[in-house]
């Protein structure tokens, strides 16, 4: 496949995901009125379809695959570890209104939505796509030995079903 039509998909991938990235603009135009952890969040998600973003236009710029791969990666790196920082900022911002629902004498709102078992088979459906299709992209591309592209698929596809795991089990966890 050559870096034309990857860098087109990668267009095409960023486009669409305008439904994640302006919301999370907005939020971060915000400013104040939003909350700290909403705010981290929306960042994380801007920063990784920058990444993505700028990955293709690496495609298209540079012959070589590696540089786009590696700013995907640093955007991926860059966002999560801003959503453990979200994701710690919201569990402060929880504890807070407890406790100040506790000071008024009353509970909050019971959360209802989705069983715990349907939102996880969801992130290990997901994960396992994801993890199958990066896994043979790197067996396609042709790029080395099979030997050592089999050994890539196979770390890479276990790293990224392993992350989807815990993202479901962590999801699963708060249901």
């Amino acid at each position: 496949m050559t870096h034309t039509v990857l860098a087109i998909g990668t267009a095409a991938l960023t486009a669409s995901g305008c439904v994640w990235y302006l919301p999370a603009i907005a939020d971060l135009q915000a400013g104040a009125d939003r909350p700290r952890s909403t705010r981290t969040a929306a960042a994380a998600c801007v920063l990784w379809w920058a990444a993505l973003a700028m990955a293709g236009g690496l495609l298209l710029a540079v012959p070589d695959w590696r540089p786009a791969a590696q700013i995907a990666l640093a955007g991926l790196v860059g966002g999560v570890a801003l959503r453990v920082r979200a994701r710690w900022d919201r569990r402060g911002e929880q504890h807070e209104a407890a406790a100040r629902w506790a000071a008024l004498g009353a509970r909050p709102a019971p959360r209802s939505g989705r069983p715990a078992a349907v939102t996880l088979a969801g992130w290990l459906v997901v994960g396992a796509a994801v993890a199958s299709l990066g896994a043979v992209a790197i067996l396609l591309s042709g790029e080395g030995a099979v030997g050592s592209r089999v050994v890539l698929a196979a770390v890479s596809g276990a790293g990224v079903a392993l992350a989807f795991l815990l993202a479901g089990l962590g999801s699963a966890r708060r249901r």
